[in-house]
C-alpha cells in the first residue's frame, strides 16, 4: 500500500529557525490540512497494511529501503482513535478516522520512536497529526548524527509559529523541514498524550566523500572540454 496524495492548501507558513552559530538554520514549511481532509504533496512510507481495531497495531521494528524504525515503550504503529491515547492524522470525508496506519510516540520517558537512516539526510517530511504548541515540549523531533556532538530539536511550537488557523490538538499539518545539519537519526518524543505522525519516504543525500568525488569528476569534465575547445 502506498500513500500518494496531492496538496490541497488551506494555509502555509515558511520560516527559518535560529540555531547556534555552529548549526544550520533549518527552513520549516508547514501547510494546514484541515480535518476531515488529510492530503500531502509527498509519498508517505508504506507501513505494510491498514485496518484493525483502534489502538496499537504493532511495535515490531520496521525496515524499509534506506531506513530502520525502532519503537521503545508503548510507542508503535497505531490505527484509528482511542480517547486519551491517540488520534489518527488520517480522516475521511466525514471527519472520522480512517483505517490508515500511522506512528505514535506515546507520552512519558522511554516511549520514543527512533528512525535511523542508511545515508546522511539534511531534510525530513512528515504528516504531523494534532499539532499542539503548549507546552513547547509537547511533541519533539530531535535530529542527531552518530559520533557528532550536539543535536537539533524541532517542536510543535516551532512548526506552527506564525501559522494562522491552527486549532491546538486537532489540526494536522504537512511539514517539510530542510536545511538541517547532516543527520542519520531522529528521536521522536512526546510529553503529554501522544505524537501521531506519518513520515515521507526518505530522500538520500550523498555522503561528503561522494560529493567530493562528484566535484572532482565535474572539474575533470570541464578541463577536458576546455582542452578540446583549445585544440
Amino acid at each position: 500500500m502506498s500513500f500518494i496524495r496531492t496538496t490541497a492548501l488551506a494555509g502555509a507558513f515558511a520560516g527559518t529557525m535560529a540555531f547556534g552559530a555552529a548549526q544550520a538554520a533549518p527552513t520549516i514549511n508547514a501547510t494546514i490540512l484541515p480535518d476531515p481532509t488529510t492530503v500531502t504533496s509527498f509519498t508517505l512510507l508504506d507501513l505494510g497494511g491498514s485496518g484493525g481495531a483502534p489502538g496499537l497495531v504493532s511495535s515490531a521494528q520496521i525496515t524499509a529501503p534506506g531506513i530502520t524504525v525502532d519503537f521503545n515503550g508503548s510507542a508503535g504503529v497505531y490505527v484509528g482513535d482511542v480517547a486519551g491515547v491517540t488520534r489518527s492524522p488520517f480522516r475521511d470525508a466525514g471527519g472520522a478516522a480512517t483505517g490508515d496506519w500511522y506512528f505514535n510516540a506515546r507520552a512519558g520517558a522511554g516511549n520514543t520512536i527512533e528512525i535511523s537512516f542508511d545515508q546522511t539526510q539534511t531534510a525530513f517530511n512528515l504528516l504531523w497529526g494534532s499539532v499542539d504548541p503548549n507546552p513547547v515540549t509537547y511533541n519533539q523531533l530531535t535530529f542527531t548524527f552518530e559520533g557528532e556532538a550536539g543535536s537539533q530539536t524541532i517542536t510543535g511550537a516551532d512548526v506552527i509559529a506564525g501559522l494562522v488557523g491552527v486549532i491546538p490538538g486537532t489540526t494536522n499539518l504537512e511539514v517539510l523541514i530542510s536545511g538541517l545539519d547532516p543527520f542519520n537519526k531522529i528521536t521522536i518524543s512526546a510529553t503529554q498524550e501522544a505524537f501521531e505522525f506519518a513520515i515521507g519516504v526518505p530522500v538520500n543525500v550523498p555522503e561528503p566523500a561522494s560529493l567530493a568525488l562528484l566535484g572532482m569528476g565535474l572539474l575533470g569534465l570541464g578541463y577536458a572540454a576546455r582542452r578540446r575547445k583549445a585544440a
